[in-house]
């Protein structure tokens, strides 16, 4: 059948059996596998295959030594001297440090559009899918005001509204 084919065990190419035989001879007298990777290689190209993959080289930014064939992945995943961006500010930094900045950058707050409160940056994204379905949205041109926090009085042991904090104080200090 011509549509059959063999897997070659020194290229690891799938090849129609009807020019197996060739192909076989071809790859053993041409192919040697390397014994860092276990690639094969052709005999030829075996110095500059070993020069571009398996190379020591020194890592500028971290100091580390490693085959020249991972650094790429070592650069981009590994490096805990990779380049990151904050997922809040979006401050270019090293990864070792990604996680100190972000959790304090993230403790800052932003005013939420719908519900006037202010809330931590990191909460905001969460803040704002369980405000929208609970607030009561104002009607068209209606205001909606912004919560109102309570400071406990001194004189009375009673919370009081901020804003009505300096109102509530004139009559106790009358009184005095």
């Amino acid at each position: 059948m011509e549509g059959d084919v063999k897997v070659c065990e020194y290229c690891k190419r799938s090849v129609a059996c009807a020019h197996f035989a060739l192909h076989e001879a071809h790859c053993l007298r041409f192919l040697v596998i390397c014994p860092e990777c276990g690639e094969p290689i052709p005999e030829s190209k075996m110095e500059e295959h070993f020069e571009n993959s398996h190379k020591e080289v020194e890592r500028a930014k971290c100091r580390q030594n490693m085959q020249k064939h991972l650094l790429e992945v070592h650069e981009t995943k590994e490096c805990q001297m990779r380049q990151v961006k904050c997922k809040f500010c979006e401050l270019a930094m090293d990864f070792s440090k990604q996680e100190i900045h972000e959790y304090h950058c993230g403790s800052r707050t932003e005013l939420c559009p719908d519900c006037n409160q202010y809330i931590l940056l990191r909460e905001l994204a969460s803040h704002k899918d369980a405000c929208q379905g609970e607030q009561a949205q104002p009607s068209k041109g209606e205001r909606m005001s912004a919560p109102v926090g309570k400071i406990n009085c001194n004189s009375c042991n009673q919370m009081i509204p901020i804003n009505k904090y300096a109102h509530h104080m004139v009559p106790i200090t009358k009184s005095s």
